[in-house]
């Protein structure tokens, strides 16, 4: 569950810093919109040098205190409601000024941004403040005589766009946020159904893999050890957490072909003749047999059918060699080889420390994978697979 919530947290943080990277990027591109067309009413003489000069720092500070924030805190969730008022100061400032009177439009750029966060609450909030932005400076400009009934058409126009852009992108976002919240509750009812049916998975695959164990009374907890084994090895080796549990039902499932072979030959006392050797090496073709249609678990039939192969060539049932042989079939040899060895067997008792570790060592490049094998030799050096309770 831990590991469920870290990758959740993962999730949330990533969806937030992709968002103010995108927000920072589109206001940066807006600013440098505005400064270009200021610049070239300032060639044109259409502003003063003095108003090109007020208009840039108070365009770019704002910019340039929300880079240096998501610098220091790209994933911050807070950061889009300081956006938000720093853009409005530059709109202010023009609105202020009225060196235009298609000055709302510049609203319009702001209200794409914020359609990124599907967020109701700071739309209705920029658009209120819009709109009264807006209706203040009608108000003060009919006051000053600059504006009556003959000249109120770009006035009536500003304040209808103003309510239809952000009434829209209000109640539209209201549904996103509607539509995204259900589809969220399906996926977490589908995830934990999920996560049961996985459970349940795991459990069946324990059970059938104490079933094959119990037909030797010498291999009793073989699957599971073997199991650990694998899954110590290829968290070591960097697979995903998804790879990791495959890698886990797979090794529980390894030695599934022994149901075929007889208990007499399994629990002789004794090494085995060369027929009855015969037969026992075909559990592993008898094993691809019994799961070759279950496609749930990817690479489980190659594995299974696969785990004796030796990297060099001389193993079975195909006497496959090196990178032919796949890969989770090599990560399973090796604690298939380690539990035999740290196990007492019928023909023989388990290997001392020293010689589990000189096997291990004297197989690299020819029973087993060298990097898989020296990964493992690692393992047990660090102590993370424990072999101290052997005899010396």
């Amino acid at each position: 569950m831990n590991q469920k919530n870290s990758i959740q947290d993962e999730t949330a943080r990533l969806h937030f810093k992709t968002i103010n990277r995108d927000m920072i990027i589109g206001w940066m591109i807006i600013v440098v919109a505005l400064l270009a067309t200021y610049t070239v009413e300032f060639i044109k003489d259409g502003i003063t040098l003095t108003y090109l000069l007020a208009i840039v720092p108070i365009a770019v500070i704002p910019l340039l205190i929300a880079v240096i924030i998501y610098c220091k805190k790209p994933d911050w969730q807070r950061l889009c409601y300081y956006i938000v008022p720093g853009y409005f100061v530059m709109y202010l400032f023009v609105m202020i000024t009225g060196k235009t009177s298609m000055v709302f439009t510049y609203i319009l750029p702001m209200l794409s941004l914020l359609t990124l966060y599907h967020h109701p609450k700071l739309i209705l909030c920029t658009g209120i403040a819009a709109l009264l932005i807006n209706i203040v400076s009608i108000i003060v400009r009919y006051n000053s005589g600059l504006l009556d009934i003959t000249n109120s058409k770009d006035a009536e126009i500003q304040i209808a766009l103003i309510l239809l852009c952000f009434g829209g992108c209000y109640f539209a976002s209201r549904l996103y946020d509607s539509i995204t919240k259900k589809n969220y509750e399906y996926l977490k009812t589908v995830d934990e159904k999920n996560e049961r049916i996985q459970a349940l998975s795991l459990q069946t695959l324990t059970t059938m893999a104490n079933m094959i164990d119990a037909k030797d009374s010498y291999t009793e907890g073989h699957s599971r050890r073997v199991s650990t084994y694998a899954v110590q090895l290829a968290e070591a080796m960097g697979f995903s957490p998804e790879e990791v549990e495959n890698i886990r039902k797979i090794a529980l499932l390894h030695d599934i072909g022994k149901i075929g072979v007889p208990d007499g030959i399994l629990n002789k006392p004794g090494r085995l003749t060369d027929e009855e050797f015969n037969i026992m090496k075909g559990h592993s073709s008898i094993g691809g047999d019994i799961i070759k249609n279950i496609k749930t678990v990817p690479g489980l039939h190659d594995s299974v059918l696969y785990h004796h192969e030796r990297y060099d060539g001389k193993g079975y049932p195909a006497g496959l060699k090196g990178e032919d042989i796949p890969y989770i079939a090599r990560i399973i040899a090796v604690a298939d080889a380690f539990d035999a060895m740290t196990s007492d067997r019928v023909y023989r008792t388990r290997l001392s420390n020293d010689q589990v570790l000189s096997e291990l060592e004297k197989g690299s490049g020819s029973q087993f994978d060298p990097d898989i094998s020296h990964k493992m030799l690692d393992l047990i050096h660090e102590g993370t697979i424990k072999v101290s309770d052997l005899p010396s």
